[in-house]
């Protein structure tokens, strides 16, 4: 059950709303800071913020051709919520937590070094949690793929993921797709959105 209050911490910790504008601004020591309210953004800063549609350094995830047909991928179930099988850039299989709260995909350092990725500390990505503000390291990876559905580059966080899993599967690729979680079997569908 340790499990389950961790990936509830990374939910609120990388939580980001599906739409509207998301604000961008450096701080003095250099940290990137993001949040959906103006009103979080402290006054001094304001003049230089950026908005998701300024051209931000993140990307847009970018999905593949979808395949004809949408199949169903199958999920397991861990501490409450749903384990899927991904293919991270084409070659290690990742067990990823979904999580329809958290902006971004997580990956554990352990996961991020038999990849092979280099992990960059500057600027940090800066996770906001129950329990204060943690600073961690990203990744960019070429693909990430579930099901036949692929999306890439992204970046991903790189930080610990709670047991039993290698990481969070967050908005940055589920938010490319209409998302489907189906009880019986339990299964997951992604189509176009």
């Amino acid at each position: 059950m340790r499990a389950l209050p961790l990936a509830l911490t990374l939910c609120l910790a990388l939580a980001a709303p599906v739409a509207g504008e998301i604000y961008r601004w450096t701080d003095d020591a250099g940290s990137v800071h993001f949040t959906d309210s103006l009103q979080n953004v402290p006054s001094r800063y304001r003049s230089q913020i950026q908005t998701r549609s300024d051209k931000l350094p993140d990307a847009p995830a970018r999905p593949a051709p979808a395949p004809a047909s949408t199949p169903r991928v199958a999920l397991e179930r861990l501490d409450g919520g749903y384990v899927v099988a991904a293919s991270i850039n084409g070659r290690e299989t990742a067990r990823l937590l979904l999580d329809t709260g958290a902006s971004t995909t997580l990956l554990s350092p352990r996961l991020a070094d038999r990849l092979g990725l280099t992990v960059r500390r500057v600027p940090p990505a800066v996770l906001r949690t129950a329990n204060g503000q943690v600073e961690a390291g990203w990744a960019e990876v070429d693909t990430i793929e579930v099901g036949g559905r692929r999306v890439g580059p992204l970046r991903v966080v790189i930080h610990d993921a709670i047991e039993g899993a290698d990481g969070l599967l967050g908005l940055n690729f589920l938010g490319a797709f209409r998302v489907e979680i189906h009880a019986q079997g339990p299964s997951l569908t992604l189509s176009p959105p």
